[in-house]
């Protein structure tokens, strides 16, 4: 996938954005966590592995990841993936794998921005930052899951989903808004351009119009003034509104009993509480 000038452009001011959304975190806190940015095998990917190391955008993501406590040396990456639009965690060598092929296809994506995204005013550059932020945040849950032996009852990528989602509402208010309308406009893209076949409701991913609306469910539930309008324009319809408060809440109380605990700051407090 060969990208054209504009998004060339565009991916530089992405970045920029991506890397201020993220926290930063101490050398010592870091330790575990090993990041690599592997050369590209495609030409048409350097102006995303440059940009990538330019802006230190995988060490941003394990600043962000300085509270958990990772109990086994992780890695995370960028690779050219000889054409498969993919990322993913393998619990195998525990790697975390970003493709610079998907990094190419929600760029293209951005340069026919769907209707709920044109409606927030989102931009090309800022289209994909939500994107971005969402794999990222679904592949590291994924390592969480393995890495601290969480229990998942369901699928665990439906589990993933709701972690990186529950994850991308608790950043700024000003930057709720728009990350999550991407996410949503990513999905609407691909609902609309993949027409549905039989095998597909064999996948372990929901199909996108079912990530689609359950985005749209956990933003509604823990924000609804904020997301109000989604329902009102039909985007979310009433009766799975109604529902959203007690899904997020279930994600919530999830989270809190089986992820919170693996975090050093759980740690800190269960040591103080003994002492």
């Amino acid at each position: 996938m060969r990208l054209s000038a504009a998004p060339k452009i565009a991916l530089l001011a992405t970045w920029t954005a991506f890397t201020m959304v993220l926290a930063t975190g101490s050398a010592a806190e870091r330790s575990s966590i090993q990041i690599i940015y592997v050369p590209p095998k495609e030409q048409a990917h350097e102006p995303i592995y440059r940009t990538l190391q330019d802006k230190q955008v995988l060490e941003r993501v394990r600043a962000s990841l300085a509270d958990f406590i990772i109990p086994a040396k992780l890695t995370i990456k960028t690779e050219g993936c000889d054409g498969d639009i993919n990322a993913s965690y393998e619990s195998s060598n525990k790697t975390v794998s970003i493709c610079y092929e998907y990094l190419a296809y929600i760029q293209e994506l951005a340069q026919d921005i769907p209707p709920i995204a044109a409606a927030e005013g989102l931009t090309p550059a800022n289209y994909v930052v939500g994107p971005f932020l969402e794999v990222v945040l679904h592949e590291l849950a994924h390592a969480i899951f393995d890495l601290n032996k969480v229990p998942i009852l369901g699928r665990e990528e439906d589990a993933a989903d709701q972690v990186a989602a529950y994850a991308l509402l608790k950043m700024d208010k000003q930057e709720i808004r728009r990350t999550i309308a991407s996410i949503a406009a990513m999905y609407a893209s691909e609902a609309k351009d993949a027409p549905l076949k039989l095998k597909d409701l064999s996948d372990e991913h929901g199909l996108p119009a079912q990530r689609f609306f359950n985005l749209l469910c956990i933003s509604y539930g823990k924000e609804s003034a904020m997301f109000a309008d989604i329902v009102a324009q039909g985007f979310l319809p009433k009766e799975r509104a109604e529902q959203c408060k007690g899904e997020y809440q279930q994600v919530t109380f999830a989270i809190t009993r089986l992820i919170a605990p693996t975090s050093k700051n759980a740690h800190r407090q269960m040591l103080s509480k003994r002492n």
